[in-house]
């Protein structure tokens, strides 16, 4: 018989029960003109959250509206003071490694070549964990733009995880997108 080091079974089970008592499952009904397809292949939308979002899931709420306000206005400057230094970001496929990074080599270059940008979220669920240094939100993303002669019409889901840092400031230590070309009109 194998025997686990404690630091082994600590890594499995401290995950494990930090996020236990979340739940999120899907809606049954899926919202008109939303088609979002779930792991299990069934259009489904992420449940709605039910009344306003109270106390520090609204001030997250609110943090990330401005967020969409600087993307739509190519603020790159201001889109810096809401990632954490090391925040990894996996889109696309591909994965950036720290602010610096997804600005230089990513986010930079599609913002400045993105015009008449309209980029939001929707169906957007804040969770913050019980540590009330950790929180997690969950949405649905479109983006339209057109990029030369390119005309982008996008959109998919969103997780970003979020870390209080010391100032009390909401930063988006991880993010992870996953998109879909939008469905032609039949």
């Amino acid at each position: 018989m194998r025997r686990f080091s404690v630091f082994a079974v600590w890594l499995v089970m401290v995950p494990a029960l930090t996020f236990a008592h979340v739940s999120v499952s899907p809606d049954v009904s899926k919202p008109d003109g939303d088609d979002v397809r779930t792991p299990n292949g069934l259009d489904r939308a992420p449940r709605h959250q039910t009344g306003v979002p109270t106390g520090e899931a609204a001030a997250i709420e609110k943090w990330l509206a401005e967020y969409d306000a600087a993307f739509n206005a190519k603020d790159l400057e201001k889109l810096g003071t809401f990632y954490h230094p090391d925040v990894t970001i996996y889109e696309g496929g591909g994965i950036d490694n720290g602010w610096p990074k997804y600005r230089d080599g990513h986010l930079g270059p599609e913002l400045k070549a993105f015009e008449n940008l309209q980029f939001g979220h929707t169906n957007r669920q804040i969770q913050v964990m019980a540590d009330g240094k950790t929180a997690y939100a969950l949405s649905t993303y479109a983006l339209k733009a057109k990029m030369g002669e390119r005309v982008i019409d996008s959109g998919g889901l969103e997780t970003l995880i979020l870390v209080k840092a010391e100032n009390g400031a909401w930063k988006i230590r991880h993010s992870h997108t996953s998109s879909r070309p939008r469905r032609q009109a039949q």
